[in-house]
């Protein structure tokens, strides 16, 4: 399967059938046993996380499903921003203090939310700040992991077009896993089926909708 610049590719399959799992190759999070991975040509299937050069780490970015687990409790939302910022672009504290501002706003939470600790906002807000911190390095790539499903109905929809609106805005490719079908034909422009671990199906989205 492949995923082109600006375009979204959504993964879908039932539970346990190695979506996540692909995720977390793509990320360097596990190593692959089997097969390639490549990024603008370049191989980086056996380069472990720690192991990815600055720009490879920048170019790669992760939404997680839950955010809880991915923001840390003692630390507020502006220090958790700029410390990626920093690490990643390599930016003074006030310029990424600055970017994270605009972060914030990128995603339509208000700057103040930089003074906030993570037990302080709602679920919603929280995934916002999630996707805030994954555009923090101008990534080529954004990995949703089913980003909106542990979210209210009423979130949902929201955190989907500002995906969307920040796809459109920015050219980066989308990598969108799913269960709900209805939000993959709004969203995806080529599909992936998985089943016990391996792709059935892969085309644009139409072909695999189709009858």
């Amino acid at each position: 399967l492949a995923a082109n610049r600006g375009q979204t590719l959504a993964i879908v399959g039932e539970s346990g059938c190695g979506k996540s799992t692909l995720a977390k190759v793509l990320t360097g999070i596990e190593l692959g046993t089997e097969g390639n991975v490549s990024l603008g040509g370049k191989e980086i299937s056996k380069l472990a996380v720690e192991d990815r050069d600055a720009a490879i780490k920048r170019a790669i970015q992760m939404v997680f499903q839950n955010p809880d687990s991915t923001l840390n409790p003692s630390h507020s939302i502006g220090y958790v921003m700029s410390r990626a910022i920093r690490k990643l672009r390599g930016l003074s504290a006030r310029e990424a203090n600055a970017e994270t501002h605009n972060l914030l706003k990128t995603v339509n939470l208000p700057v103040e939310f930089a003074q906030r600790m993570p037990r302080q906002l709602s679920g919603g807000q929280k995934q916002r700040v999630a996707i805030a911190r994954a555009l923090a390095g101008e990534p080529d790539l954004i990995l949703a992991d089913e980003p909106v499903s542990a979210l209210d109905v009423s979130v949902q929809a929201a955190i989907i077009n500002l995906l969307v609106d920040i796809q459109a805005k920015r050219g980066a490719t989308l990598v969108f896993i799913s269960h709900d079908l209805s939000v993959v034909r709004y969203l995806a422009d080529y599909v992936a089926v998985m089943y016990l671990g391996q792709v059935m199906e892969f085309g644009r989205t139409e072909q695999v909708f189709a009858p």
